[in-house]
């Protein structure tokens, strides 16, 4: 089934505060769109994903995926002098673990495919 961009922006509008709730309840610290975008966002290049490279946006969204797997795995082996659980990569992952965000990052990864993309 094709994933159809107005189906996208329909689910991110009629899901987005909901999902700011969650990850407010989940990091324990109020979560507005913009420290959301944060976490999530500009993983690209930490993550070694480029939009351009992919053909689907599933395959964009399993290549964003591996990414933030192998920075959480980097980042769980290294013996950091502060609390690594404030890094970016264990934010992600605790965000994940909840089936209705990972379903909303997954959104919000499409709807940065189409925009990159330019896909109508």
């Amino acid at each position: 089934m094709k994933i159809e961009r107005k189906d996208v922006e329909k689910y991110f509008k009629d899901n987005k505060e909901i999902a700011l709730k969650r990850a407010s309840e989940i990091l324990a610290k109020e979560v507005n769109w913009s420290s959301f975008n944060g976490i999530i966002g500009s993983k690209n290049d930490t993550y070694e994903v480029n939009v351009e490279d992919h053909d689907t946006v599933e395959s964009y969204i399993k290549d964003w995926m591996y990414g933030h797997e192998l920075a959480y795995s980097s980042d769980k082996n290294k013996n950091l002098p502060y609390n690594k659980h404030n890094r970016s990569s264990y934010k992600v992952h605790a965000l994940l673990e909840d089936e209705y965000l990972k379903g909303f990052i997954e959104c919000c990864l499409m709807k940065t495919y189409f925009k990159k993309k330019k896909v109508a």
